[in-house]
């Protein structure tokens, strides 16, 4: 049993007539059942479903209506408010009484609810789900947990007509509920993830007299392969951005490894060493997972604006004048992880009063034709914005209206006084 406290099931007299009209809609009639060989093969797919987080339970609730040819199917989950949100097939699942007596009673119950005929369970034969246009005849539900062990929701199938769940079909319930439950620790995990990796970049930008900084990373899923960092070494910016080939999990174990290993070497070493000293100590790693990592590092003297800096193969950095011309920062280096035996040159550059540095991640180029309509786009910016941080807003607002297909990093120093 579980230790949520029981919420009171409404009795079918508490049932007003209104909730009827949350159904609008008969049901579409059930899908054929699968034949043993689709069965299988459902089954299989089960075990293999990878979609994004918006769809998936949506393709569990299409895939058990296959699996168990009934017409309606819902995925129920309560909210820290205390409604529901759901994903459903067949039926109208506004809230209020029909769906949610369902719900809570296999929330409170043992782990599983089955109803062969409603008619003849005084608990729910006056819902209305059963007296209204669904007319529902059998339910069967299986409880869903968080990984407390909290029980948070439920898989419901249901049909217009009365029947059996049979041994096998109750454990593919089980199964399909397994699935829930597993992508909601999912959930947890990304979320816990996505904390400890914003933790990780910078909260406040450095104070540097004369200048302002400004950075933001915005991830193309929870979590970044990019990351930005900038810190005082003494009297000195250290500023960063890095690029990892690939979203997501890996890429960003990847970028944390990187982030770690850099800004311990950069408080000690210059910046080439610096940068030798990552690709060095990621070299196995970086090997055995087939990574590579674009990265621009650079270090400011403020007084002098002298930018010293090394781009491991990243390419997207300059120097913008206030009348908008352009002093890109590149090289011919490679990424780290490209060669084993690969080198970096220590370049160069001053950032006069005036003068905006800017680093940004390719993940901005998604939304330009070819990188001179992204460089006019960033000039443009960069001449209208009112300060650092402005410009970091207009730079992320590019992506606005648009599905973001990779990570967009972006650092800015702009020189003042």
């Amino acid at each position: 049993m579980s230790s949520r406290r029981p919420t009171r099931l409404p009795s079918p007299s508490e049932v007003s007539p209104e909730t009827v009209e949350l159904v609008a809609q008969p049901p579409p009639d059930a899908p054929p059942p699968l034949t043993d060989a689709e069965r299988m093969r459902a089954q299989r797919e089960l075990s293999n479903l990878d979609t994004p987080s918006e769809d998936r339970f949506a393709r569990v609730v299409r895939l058990a209506r296959r699996l168990f040819g009934v017409p309606m199917v819902v995925v129920s989950l309560i909210e820290a408010d205390g409604r529901w949100s759901t994903a459903s097939a067949g039926l109208d699942t506004r809230g209020g009484p029909g769906s949610e007596a369902f719900h809570n009673a296999v929330i409170q119950g043992s782990t599983s609810l089955v109803i062969p005929d409603i008619r003849y369970d005084r608990r729910f034969r006056n819902n209305p789900l059963v007296l209204g246009l669904q007319r529902v005849r059998f339910y069967a539900g299986h409880a869903l947990e968080d990984p407390s062990g909290q029980r948070v929701g439920a898989l419901s199938i249901m049909d217009t007509q009365p029947r059996d769940l049979s041994a096998v079909d109750h454990d593919l319930l089980r199964d399909l509920a397994q699935w829930v439950q597993k992508e909601l620790a999912s959930d947890e995990e990304f979320v816990r993830a996505n904390q400890v990796q914003r933790s990780l970049l910078p909260k406040v930008a450095p104070v540097v007299p004369g200048y302002e900084v400004a950075g933001r990373c915005l991830p193309a899923r929870d979590l970044a392969g990019d990351f930005f960092d900038y810190f005082m070494v003494g009297d000195e910016l250290q500023v960063s951005v890095a690029d990892v080939m690939g979203k997501g999990v890996a890429a960003a174990i990847i970028g944390a490894s990187v982030r770690a290993v850099l800004r311990g070497a950069t408080r000690f070493i210059g910046v080439r060493e610096a940068v030798n000293r990552v690709a060095i100590d990621l070299a196995p790693d970086l090997t055995d997972t087939s990574t590579f990592v674009t990265l621009f590092s650079a270090r400011l003297e403020p007084v002098a604006g002298l930018l010293t800096y090394v781009d491991a193969g990243h390419g997207l950095s300059g120097i913008i004048s206030a009348q908008g011309d352009v002093t890109q920062l590149g090289s011919d280096d490679l990424p780290l992880g490209a060669l084993d035996d690969s080198t970096w040159i220590e370049q160069t550059a001053t950032i006069d009063v005036g003068d905006t540095f800017i680093s940004v991640s390719d993940g901005l180029l998604d939304y330009f034709e070819t990188m001179e309509e992204a460089w006019t786009a960033i000039v443009r910016s960069t001449v209208e914005a009112t300060s650092a941080e402005d410009l970091i807003e207009r730079i992320s607002n590019y992506s606005m209206g648009h599905l973001i297909m990779d990570d967009v990093t972006a650092v800015v120093v702009r020189r003042i006084a």
